[in-house]
């Protein structure tokens, strides 16, 4: 049967109509720009948030790969939508991420879609989430700012871990997510290198300290705001990228891994903080070590390495990666912040005093920050932050998190040594991330470092996911395995 097509004159009415909509709507928006600009960075914040809904409603995996590349951008870009007084902002990060985890739950509530197989994580979840509350409704910040905080900090980093578990469920899906996520580290590090070697600074707040004191080097800052923060978001990805290069057979593609992995490295070094060159080592080396025709070559590396560090130390200790190393005055700080947090601490050993509460309270008892005299003190220590924010109870649970993801680990590696195959090189990237990640937070407070967390459970939950689905499907072995 023969559908009417609509008439040639029609047709042109109804694209002249489209087509003045759309100019009407472009000088109406140029208009705003000029005339009223807060209501075009509301009207701007509104599009980009309902754009990326709408890619996830068509696409789920698109828009969450949409979502981790354009949020760090956030802060600088008009992307939040801002509400009165009192009101939580509607941030991009939390607005999207927030609809996004909604909208997979209801699909698995309406069984269009099969909820991930459960592993010990998500036993452990519930317990550091309830923890959080229970220090967040005790903050001396009061419970909707502190609740906020900690929201952003740690439950929306554990809302990317649900996505990345429910939505990465295959190797090659968790290639299209590592893809995406090679593409943000290599960006944040061309930033750092840039940064340090000529100055060019973008997306940084101006507030921000420029140079290390000690080392006469540039404190980098661009788009996450601390040299930390920026280590250890490249850092978490950098065990992705060696996975692939281990992985291809393909010397070409190789090589182009490895130069991005040299890129990688560089803007972690050129960071000059040392919790990030820890996580950067430690994002490498498990995964060399592990891996049995690297092992070898890499160990004569490092005592090639450590030899020529110890032969040449004098001459290195006058240059700024020595006196970074060297430096004593942030180590002086951690040890007056951790003995001031654990008087604080001995106060309410089992609850604490309320979620980041210790920047008030230490600075009451003298404790000084290294940074601009109107900032509050932190901790520089993410264990120590929870303790005092949430007590014992809210420190074990976030280890008992550690211990599961860890756990995990070891019963998909059981799994594929069950079905006669070799754990895949992306599932020994995760031990490389896990201990990058949970090693470096010792040396930072990894509460402010939002888009290293967003990263590092996405990546985690993708992991989890693929692997789990791998070795149900008994996936060749040689498709990613080092056998």
């Amino acid at each position: 049967m023969n559908h009417p097509h609509p008439s040639t004159p029609r047709l042109i009415l109804l694209n002249a109509a489209v087509a003045l909509t759309g100019v009407l709507a472009l000088l109406g928006y140029s208009w705003l720009l000029v005339y009223q600009p807060a209501a075009a960075r509301q009207l701007t914040a509104v599009i980009v948030i309902n754009a990326n809904i709408a890619l996830i409603l068509l696409h789920p995996i698109a828009g969450f790969l949409a979502w981790l590349l354009l949020a760090p951008y956030a802060p600088f870009l008009p992307f939040d939508i801002n509400m009165p007084a009192g009101v939580p902002d509607l941030a991009f990060v939390r607005t999207v991420g927030g609809f996004l985890a909604l909208y997979l739950l209801a699909r698995v509530a309406r069984r269009r879609q099969q909820l991930f197989a459960l592993s010990p994580v998500e036993f452990a979840i519930p317990f550091f989430a309830l923890a959080l509350l229970l220090a967040a409704l005790r903050s001396n910040l009061g419970w909707v700012t502190a609740t906020q905080l900690a929201f952003d900090s740690y439950l929306t980093p554990l809302l990317a871990y649900f996505i990345a578990r429910q939505l990465i469920d295959t190797p090659q899906r968790l290639r299209q997510m590592t893809n995406a996520l090679l593409l943000a580290a290599t960006i944040m590090a061309a930033m750092a290198i840039s940064e340090q070697l000529w100055g060019v600074t973008l997306f940084r707040n101006t507030g921000t300290q420029d140079f290390y004191s000690a080392a006469g080097v540039r404190k980098v800052g661009a788009l996450l705001g601390n040299p930390a923060y920026i280590a250890l978001a490249i850092a978490v990805v950098m065990p992705l990228a060696l996975a692939r290069a281990l992985e291809t057979k393909r010397p070409r593609r190789r090589g182009v891994y490895l130069l991005l992995i040299l890129l990688l490295a560089a803007g972690v070094y050129l960071t000059y903080n040392r919790s990030g060159w820890m996580a950067g080592a430690l994002a490498l080396l498990p995964l060399l070590l592990l891996a049995p025709r690297l092992r070898r070559p890499t160990l004569l590396t490092l005592l090639l390495a450590g030899g020529l560090l110890i032969a040449s130390w004098n001459a290195i200790e006058s240059t700024p990666v020595g006196q970074r190393l060297t430096a004593e005055s942030p180590i002086d700080y951690r040890v007056g912040a951790l003995e001031t947090g654990l008087t604080i601490l001995r106060s309410n050993p089992i609850l604490g005093v309320g979620y980041a509460s210790f920047g008030r309270i230490a600075a009451r008892m003298g404790l000084r920050g290294t940074g601009h005299v109107f900032v509050l003190p932190t901790p520089h220590n993410s264990y120590l932050h929870l303790a005092v924010s949430g007590g014992l109870v809210l420190l074990a649970s976030y280890l008992l998190l550690a211990a599961a993801l860890a756990v995990t680990l070891i019963g998909l590696a059981r799994r594929f040594r069950a079905g006669g195959e070799a754990s895949p090189f992306y599932l020994l990237a995760g031990w490389a991330c896990l201990l990058a990640y949970f090693a470096a937070s010792a040396g930072f407070d990894n509460n402010f470092a939002i888009y290293a967390n967003i990263l590092f459970w996405s990546i985690m939950g993708g992991i989890l996911s693929a692997a789990q689905g791998q070795s149900a499907r008994s996936l060749p072995s040689s498709i990613s395995s080092h056998a």
